[in-house]
């Protein structure tokens, strides 16, 4: 297809895609649209590849299947936060699929650094590429002949036939009430107003379009570029990065996008890194043979130095999670400087590093006990649980690191940051986060520990299935039972005005499950009232209840008097 014509091709399909983001997202809550919009918008991208004649790399298809996870992802949990990254994943490896999908370079192999390039690429792309295209569109009207032009004649049929459609649409209604409601049917299925707001869905279908136009651009426009062989001059041979060869050899031929990188301009001999190396498996040693003798040894092993437990947990975490991501620093960096001349210098400095692995796993499992301890003494908060699962994904990363020492694949450790932020992502959507908290506070409140009512009022409506039967639990206590009713009712007031329930591309299944529950149960709910959570909680008091009598409670107005201030 020449240029020109895909051009137009590509300005009409994403003014499509525009106004398809118009129905979907105009005046609604963000729920079902978004994953309909994204696949919508992967289906056109693919099936407009094959006449643009770019090629698709099947490699790197596998990309689309985290993109479509966390935009469904998105209808199904309420959790503000939890849908803003899904939100940002979804249309950030999106824009890496769009920079990978239409190039022959597998994205397994890309560094990190031209990962992030291809995002930020694609992003522009969009912003500023529907320039282009516009104008090229725009040429090929001027310069072609519009008789026997297919893009051009699908253009002027429609605009002939839309409003003679409106017009007998509009005529049959007013013949046949039937018809007519089934017409007003459609229009409330997908809750489109195409009378109101015409200025406004405008500018959304505009502005939707023109970044769908700049997005087409970047991915059908591109063509995959030829490789070109170059002769490779002798070179020193070295064994920087860990390689068991020499880089390159006086002669050989190679593609140019295979052409090695010059020697890092700081470079350290390998008695330099394994002095480093050495000193820190050292240090580490000694710090693991502590843990083993403090932390790990119980109780009344760390009250021995005159700590508490839970202070000593809390005490270090922090720290431990700085020392094991330096120490990743560190690794990677002294894998790209540190030249090995030998195979025994490349299998010492490999030593090391995997003991330096082994003893900052060690440090990784004591700093999740201690965040386990924390949380188990002071309750659960989206910080520490959020913290706490990166404790695990950052020590499958320091797995990736040793496959990258080992130089199992081309840029490993790039592709194992990619794959560590999705699974990370991707725990807390199966998890959900928002009930994980509720009930295992809830579980230290019938553990005797203190519950704190105002921190459980800012959770989502993920967090109501263990809500609601705290909230009948507590019918023996009216001032704590009145907070727990107060959510209720709010969270029916939120899913309300969403609107849940009444527009299908608003559907949230959390949200809508909710709505269902709370709807059944209105004559439990108490009324809603605005300003009791604004005076009692958001002016830093806590309403502690305990399961048992040896802490009293008690309620002065909307403000909690026997209260104590959570850490």
């Amino acid at each position: 297809m020449q240029r020109r014509t895909l051009a137009i091709w590509i300005v009409l399909l994403g003014l499509i895609i525009g106004l398809l983001g118009n129905i979907l997202f105009y005046q609604k809550s963000i729920g079902l649209s978004f994953p309909l919009f994204i696949i919508s918008s992967i289906v056109v991208m693919l099936a407009a590849t094959r006449p643009a004649q770019t090629p698709v790399n099947r490699r790197n298809l596998w990309l689309l299947v985290p993109v479509i996870f966390f935009a469904l992802m998105v209808a199904v949990r309420e959790d503000e936060t939890i849908t803003f990254l899904n939100m940002a994943a979804a249309l950030s490896l999106s824009a890496l699929a769009l920079h990978y999908l239409s190039i022959k370079e597998r994205l397994d192999e890309a560094t990190l650094p031209q990962q992030i390039g291809a995002v930020l690429t694609s992003g522009m792309y969009a912003v500023f590429g529907s320039f282009m295209e516009v104008a090229d569109a725009w040429a090929w009207t001027r310069a072609r002949s519009w008789k026997g032009r297919a893009a051009v004649s699908v253009v002027r049929g429609l605009v002939i036939a839309l409003p003679i459609v409106i017009v007998f649409t509009v005529l049959l209604g007013s013949a046949d009430a039937v018809f007519a409601g089934y017409v007003e049917d459609v229009w409330q299925f997908i809750a489109f107003k195409p009378s109101a707001g015409l200025f406004d869905q405008a500018i959304i279908t505009l502005s939707i379009g023109w970044l769908a136009i700049g997005s087409l651009a970047y991915g059908l426009s591109r063509r995959v570029s030829s490789s070109k062989v170059v002769t490779v001059p002798q070179k020193e041979a070295y064994f920087a990065y860990g390689d068991d060869e020499p880089v390159a050899l006086e002669g050989e031929i190679v593609e140019e996008k295979e052409k090695p990188k010059n020697v890092a301009r700081f470079r350290l001999g390998m008695i330099e890194s394994g002095i480093i190396l050495g000193l820190v498996d050292l240090l580490f040693a000694a710090f693991v043979i502590i843990q083993f003798a403090y932390f790990f040894g119980g109780q009344n092993t760390i009250e021995a130095r005159g700590l508490t437990y839970s202070s000593y947990a809390r005490s270090g975490f922090f720290e431990l999670v700085a020392v094991s991501v330096i120490t990743l620093g560190l690794g990677l960096w002294l894998d790209y400087v540190t030249v090995r001349h030998e195979k025994r210098e490349n299998r010492i400095f490999r030593v090391l590093l995997i003991v330096i692995v082994a003893l900052t796993s060690v440090m990784l499992v004591s700093a999740s006990q201690r965040m386990l301890l924390y949380e188990e003494a002071f309750g659960f908060t989206h910080l520490r649980v959020f913290t706490h699962v990166s404790m695990l994904w950052l020590g499958i990363l320091f797995g990736v690191f040793l496959l990258s020492l080992f130089r199992v694949k081309k840029h490993v450790f790039s592709f194992g940051v990619l794959l560590v932020a999705i699974g990370y992502l991707g725990t807390l959507n199966i998890m959900n986060v928002d009930l994980y908290i509720a009930q295992r506070n809830i579980a230290r409140y019938h553990e005797g520990q203190a519950l704190d009512l105002s921190f459980l009022t800012m959770l989502s409506a993920d967090a109501l299935p263990a809500i609601i039967p705290l909230h009948e639990e507590l019918a023996d206590n009216p001032e704590a039972q009145t907070w727990t009713g107060q959510w209720l009712a709010r969270q029916l007031n939120i899913l309300e005005g969403e609107g849940q329930g009444g527009t299908i591309f608003s559907a949230n299944l959390s949200g809508d499950s909710a709505w269902s529950t709370l709807d059944a149960m209105r004559n439990q709910i108490p009324t809603y009232d605005p300003y009791f959570f604004y005076e009692s909680s958001y002016y830093g008091n806590y309403y502690e209840i305990y399961s048992d009598e040896r802490y009293p409670s008690g309620w002065d107005s909307l403000t909690p008097t026997a209260v104590s201030p959570v850490p």
